[in-house]
This record gives C-alpha cells, structure tokens and sequence, in this order.
C-alpha cells in the first residue's frame, strides 16, 4: 500500500515536471531534463546511452498492434464492447441491426457501433472499453434503454481500437 503511494505520488511529480518543461519547448526531452545544471541542494544525474535511443523517444513505431482506418491510427488491443444484437434470420436481423446502430449513433455520437456478419449472424458491438468498468457504464445505460432486450445485452471480450491521433 505504502509502496503504491510513493509510486503514484512518483509518477504525478514526472508528469508535472514534464508536461512543465514540454511546455516551454518542445524539442526538450525527459533527457534534457534529468541532465540540466543541478540546483543547489540538488543532485545530477548522468545518463550513459546511445543516441539512436534518444531519437527514438517520442516517436510511434508502427506494429502489428497498430492500425490506420479512415485515416486515423489506432492501437488495436484487448478490451471490451456490448453486443447489443445478435440475430440470425437472413431477412430481417441486417436491418434490425442498422437500425439499432443509427439510434445508438445518434444518442451517443462518440461511441463505435460496429455491425459483424459471421455467417449466419448479424451482431451489434458498442464501444471500445478499456475496462470492464467502464464497458459496465454503458451496458446499464444500454440496458435501461431497451428494457425489452435486457437478456440480449451482454458485455463480451474483443479487439478494441483505441485512436491514437
């Protein structure tokens, strides 16, 4: 417990003092600033790598996990969405699904419905959550929305894209 907190407090310190010094310029790394003129009462730290490293930080290496759709890059990753509908009768489960997906689009706008075809179902997945936490929110909400499809609304696990732009 104490270890977590001295952590946490670690990390909020280093996010502060870099968003600080990422502000007044933005050519100055992380680097630059544990090697800067120690202060009094203050230590130095001396970093001993190569330069190809430095370089390397605060750029994106494109991966096997990473994916440009519409333009946009996104992390593809584990994580959780809510199948919303799942129907298999060929003339009308596509239409149901479209369907819920434009009410779920309007009433939610920055929330991905996507529509999947595995023969012979049509499901509707919502969202992209990287907690069951947060995939929880939406799935009460989701389920007090349609009351009469309650026992259709599941959270489930999936490949989730989380933009990176």
């Amino acid at each position: 417990m104490k270890r977590s907190i001295i952590f946490t407090v670690f990390t909020l310190i280093m996010a502060v003092d870099g968003y600080t010094l990422h502000a007044q310029s933005p050519h100055f790394s992380i680097f630059d600033s544990f090697e800067s003129p120690p202060k009094t009462g203050k230590g130095v730290v001396v970093i001993h790598q190569s330069n190809a490293i430095k370089q390397l930080i605060g750029t994106r290496i494109d991966n096997e996990n990473v994916a440009v759709i519409n333009g946009k890059t996104h992390l593809v990753t584990q994580g959780y969405r809510i199948q919303v509908y799942s129907g298999n009768n060929q003339r009308i489960s596509k239409d149901e699904a479209t369907t819920l997906q434009a009410i779920i689009k309007d009433l939610y706008p920055d929330t991905d419905a996507e529509i999947k075809y595995n023969a012979p179902f049509w499901k509707l997945h919502v969202g992209n959550f990287r907690s069951f936490e947060e995939a929880s929110l939406m799935f009460r909400q989701l389920r007090s929305l349609y009351p009469q499809k309650k026992n259709e609304i599941y959270i489930i696990e999936d490949d989730i894209r989380l933009p990176l732009d």
